[in-house]
């Protein structure tokens, strides 16, 4: 089967598991705070940033507030986040540049995005396609790595391969769609270990699957 063929079927099948795909991350009201949750995100499961956010943002709940953060009193609200330090150093720079640079705006360009503090462009799309739809680029973070390799629709392992890789399989108008459904698909079905093969509508074109019918043992 030829990746283009495998990818209509990928995503007509997980748009019926996922028809209205959204972001799980909470507790945030404005653009700013969501771009904060997504920073917060990298190498981070969006349960543990929901478990900080409500506290993040009583006390630092705007582009101001971020920006005169003293760092180690943001530290200590994000403790429990991986990369915490780094992550409080990236956010007050970031929001210090954002007031500087953009008029405390967030730019909406991707090129413009990936050139602030902690942020590339996984989570620059992210940001641009949850909200605006932008279809600037496909966001890819482990989940959609994970299933893409897996279901063959890219060998790449370096995350803007694989997300040029599905730049070239899908509609522009549909890219918005692809982070969302495959981070669903790889968190709930398609897991790192024990993917529930059995239950995945996707099995007969994926390479985990066919190896689990031959061998169910693996």
């Amino acid at each position: 089967m030829r990746k283009r063929e495998k990818a209509k079927i990928v995503f007509k099948e997980l748009q019926k598991l996922y028809p209205q795909p959204k972001t799980e991350l909470e507790n945030w009201e404005t653009e700013f705070q969501f771009l904060v949750c997504i920073m917060l995100s990298a190498q981070t499961t969006d349960v543990q940033v929901n478990k900080v956010t409500k506290e993040v943002f009583s006390k630092f709940p705007d582009v101001d507030a971020f920006a005169n953060a003293d760092v180690e009193d943001l530290e200590k609200v994000l403790h429990s986040i991986n990369f915490y330090k780094t992550k409080s150093k990236h956010l007050i720079k970031m929001s210090q540049i954002l007031i500087k640079d953009f008029d405390s705006k967030i730019p909406l360009f991707e090129k413009d995005l990936v050139k602030l503090p902690g942020i590339g462009k996984k989570t620059a799309n992210v940001f641009l396609n949850e909200l605006f739809h932008s279809n600037q680029g496909i966001a890819v973070d482990t989940h959609v790595s994970r299933v893409a390799r897996r279901l063959e629709l890219t060998n790449k392992k370096d995350p803007l391969g694989v997300s040029l890789d599905l730049e070239k399989l899908y509609e522009k108008e549909n890219w918005y769609l692809i982070n969302s459904m495959f981070v669903l698909f790889g968190r709930y079905v398609c897991k790192a270990r024990k993917p529930l093969c059995e239950d995945c509508p996707l099995n007969d074109i994926c390479k985990v699957g066919l190896e689990k019918k031959k061998n169910p043992q693996v």
